[in-house]
């Protein structure tokens, strides 16, 4: 019966070795990190386990879209660290709420980003500037997060200009080179929040 019961849901718990359990310690903001290195990590064994036909043409929208999503979110978890740190300064910044509600907008992403820095001090070198040339061309490419989704938009009209070609693996390794900036750059500001918190604790 209780077998019967699971094979009429979706989300159910076995006690098997294949359940999972997501949301199980910590606050759920502070996983944003955790998010984009899963879709990141599924992209990239798509590309490394797939057949040449299965990365051909369509084969390759599910890995654009995962590299999309892992990009988002890398930037909000930069930016909510970074907002963090300017609260322990007495600095204004925009807090959670307002880094989430730019959805799935890069480019407002990459201004807040351009914001912390310069609050923070911190210079816009020619490695962000190139960053910011490649997350600028996502957003104009796929400004809802949706065009690898679907073929088509809202009214029908193609998500796409014809016969869009790019070279997949070339856009693998960008993304990677992006990602892996990001993440780096997300730890450094979780060390910097540590070392901060540390410093207050010790002089109370």
């Amino acid at each position: 019966m209780k077998q019967q019961k699971q094979r009429n849901k979706l989300f159910a718990a076995t006690g098997d070795r294949s359940d999972v359990v997501l949301n199980w310690y910590g606050e759920s903001i502070d996983k944003l990190d955790l998010y984009s290195e899963a879709y990141r990590s599924v992209a990239q064994s798509l590309i490394e386990k797939s057949s040449e036909d299965q990365l051909r043409d369509i084969g390759a929208c599910p890995i654009v879209f995962l590299y999309r999503l892992s990009l988002e979110l890398s930037l909000k978890a930069v930016l909510i660290s970074g907002s963090k740190i300017l609260e322990h300064n007495g600095e204004p910044f925009n807090g959670p709420e307002i880094i989430l509600g730019k959805s799935h907008n890069l480019s407002e992403l990459l201004k807040e980003l351009k914001t912390l820095y310069r609050q923070l001090g911190w210079k816009w070198d020619a490695t962000l500037e190139g960053f910011g040339k490649l997350i600028l061309e996502f957003q104009d490419k796929d400004p809802k997060a949706s065009y690898f989704r679907y073929p088509v938009k809202i009214k029908g009209e193609p998500a796409l200009e014809r016969n869009f070609s790019f070279d997949l693996r070339n856009f693998s390794e960008r993304m990677e080179e992006m990602l892996e900036f990001f993440d780096g750059l997300d730890c450094g500001l979780a060390g910097l929040l540590d070392e901060m918190e540390e410093a207050i604790l010790a002089g109370s």
